[in-house]
């Protein structure tokens, strides 16, 4: 059997795409699909591409799993709960590691593949999930779906449902202004998943899609990058103001804000007590014991006050730095970002999936979970798939 010509069949080329979005698809819905079996088939898949081009994946990029390395220490080594910690590193690697099995495949894909393909999956998982909402309407007589018991029995929260919609609306809306693909499939696809993102009624999901067709229409139109910057100067004051600083001491509170305020709070009391180095890696919902409704949160509902409340000051620091290395490394920088004339496409879905990460973070989020690092395993995977070329920057036309 010649393996070379298998893997280079046009159908099996295809198929290593096709299960990248099935596999994105249950990064963000672990509750519907199991995430290992689909990511040793898909890293089963491009095994071959992994081994023709390891360079970049590993040998230029080693620091940054050095920097990996230190945050897990720190948020195992400084647990209270070191055995749910180690866990929590565990899963925290598994996401991570799909970083050096996507970027080759994106790396051997056009733009327009990318492109074609993502919609045509789009429109089927689009079809789909309107499909599951129009049926929970139905059987339950409600127009939004937030609050479902059907949905709670399936997907488990309406949160969940809403993250995966949200998550191929951005990815779909990404690739709307590629040039030689069809548009078809992909505005079908997004009137299909904005649909169910309006009647699921998440609040963070409506928003962080808001900044990021912000951000295209921005981007597509040429205008001023710094009247965007002054938009969301302007969202986060408003957001420090309503959730940290205004006086909300019980439940009849203007936007039904205190429950948000009281939970903050109480997580920076306790990232006050111990600021240096935390409490440990998914260890929050037993150690906080935080409650709302009578139920022990799970999570604080911001990824910032979750990573300092985890790993403290010194973990934070050392996953912020490497974060910031990690992107450096690719070739890019915020400069080269918003003064590109023409960006490749998974270089405008990957700032759009950030943006959406960030946004998303700061009203919902597990820290140690699938959505958060698989994401920002997606997220890089797509910064490294491309380099900056010389006509990228505006400085070369001089």
């Amino acid at each position: 059997m010649d393996i070379k010509r298998i893997t280079e069949h046009p159908i099996f080329e295809s198929s290593q795409l096709l299960l990248l979005w099935v596999l994105i698809a249950t990064i963000m819905l672990p509750s519907v699909i199991r995430f290992l079996p689909v990511a040793l088939l898909f890293c089963a898949s491009t095994s071959n591409l992994f081994y023709s081009s390891p360079t970049t994946n590993w040998k230029s990029a080693w620091t940054i799993w050095a920097g990996f390395f230190a945050f897990l220490l720190v948020g195992i080594a400084f647990s209270h709960l070191p055995e749910k910690s180690i866990k929590g590193g565990y899963d925290i690697v598994r996401f991570l590691v799909l970083f050096i099995f996507i970027t080759p495949l994106i790396v051997e894909r056009s733009d327009e593949t990318i492109a074609k393909s993502l919609n045509i999956f789009s429109l089927i998982v689009g079809l789909l999930f309107f499909t599951v909402v129009l049926v929970v309407q139905l059987s339950e007589g409600s127009l939004f779906i937030r609050d479902s018991m059907i949905g709670y029995e399936f997907w488990g929260s309406h949160n969940l449902l809403s993250t995966g919609v949200t998550i191929f609306f951005v990815l779909t809306l990404s690739t709307i202004s590629t040039k030689s693909v069809s548009k078809a499939p992909g505005i079908f696809a997004l009137l299909l998943l904005a649909y169910c993102m309006v009647f699921i009624l998440s609040r963070g999901n409506l928003l962080a899609a808001s900044c990021v067709g912000l951000f295209l229409i921005f981007y597509h139109y040429k205008f001023l990058y710094r009247y965007l910057f002054f938009l969301f100067v302007i969202f986060f004051a408003v957001y420090i103001y309503a959730f940290f600083i205004l006086n909300c001491k019980d439940i009849s509170c203007d936007f039904v804000l205190y429950p948000r305020q009281h939970l903050y709070q109480s997580t920076l009391d306790f990232i006050y007590a111990q600021p240096l180095t935390g409490y440990g890696l998914s260890v929050f919902k037993i150690i906080s014991g935080i409650q709302e409704g009578g139920v022990n949160v799970i999570m604080p509902h911001n990824l910032i006050l979750e990573l300092f409340y985890s790993v403290g000051i010194i973990g934070s620091f050392v996953f912020i730095t490497t974060l910031m290395a990690w992107f450096y490394k690719s070739g890019w920088t915020f400069s080269l970002l918003i003064r590109s004339d023409k960006l490749p496409l998974p270089i405008i879905i990957g700032t759009s999936l950030f943006i959406y990460l960030f946004i998303r973070g700061l009203f919902d989020l597990k820290l140690v979970s699938s959505q958060t690092f698989g994401l920002l395993a997606i997220i890089y995977a797509l910064f490294y798939s491309r380099s900056p070329q010389p006509e990228t920057s505006p400085a070369s036309k001089a």
